[in-house]
C-alpha cells in the first residue's frame, strides 16, 4: 500500500507548477538528518503532497514519487534524491492556518519539530483531510 508524504519547497526557488511543465523531476536539496530518513522510506508510487512555504504558505499540489530514493550521483557524501511526478493541482490551495485549525490534522509531523521539515510523513487520514478542506 503506497505511503502519504508531505513535501516542503520555497515557491521563489522551486515552484511545483516547474514540475508540472516537466513532467518528472529529481528531488534533491535536501540535506538534513530527519529528512533524508524520511526520503529513504519512500517507494515509487507512495503519494505526496506540496506544500508551497512563505509567502505561500499552503498544500498547492499532489504528487507522486516516481522512483524510490536512491544515492544523489552529483554528490560524493551521502545524499539520497528521488523522482517524483506531477499528480494535480489542487482545486483550492489549503492554506497552514487552516491546517492548524483542523483538529484532524494535529497530529502532523509538520506542526511538531520548531522548524518544519523538507519531508515529512502524513497518515492516509491526514492526507485524505487535507484533500477534504482542497475540495471545498
Amino acid at each position: 500500500m503506497p505511503r502519504c508524504w508531505l513535501f516542503l519547497s520555497d515557491p521563489e526557488s522551486y515552484h511545483y507548477d516547474a514540475l508540472f511543465q516537466k513532467k518528472r523531476e529529481v528531488w534533491d536539496g535536501v540535506f538534513g538528518a530527519l529528512a533524508q530518513k524520511y526520503i529513504a522510506e519512500i517507494k515509487r508510487g507512495d503519494r505526496i503532497l506540496g506544500y508551497h512555504t512563505a509567502p505561500e504558505k499552503s498544500v498547492y499540489c499532489e504528487l507522486r514519487a516516481a522512483s524510490g530514493a536512491y544515492q544523489n550521483p552529483e554528490l560524493k557524501e551521502k545524499n539520497l534524491v528521488l523522482e517524483v511526478a506531477p499528480g494535480r493541482k489542487l482545486k483550492r490551495p489549503v492554506p497552514l492556518a487552516e491546517l492548524k485549525a483542523n483538529p484532524k490534522l494535529e497530529g502532523m509531523k509538520l506542526f511538531r519539530f520548531f522548524r518544519p521539515i523538507a519531508v515529512s510523513p502524513l497518515t492516509a487520514a491526514e492526507y485524505k483531510e487535507i484533500l477534504r478542506l482542497a475540495s471545498r
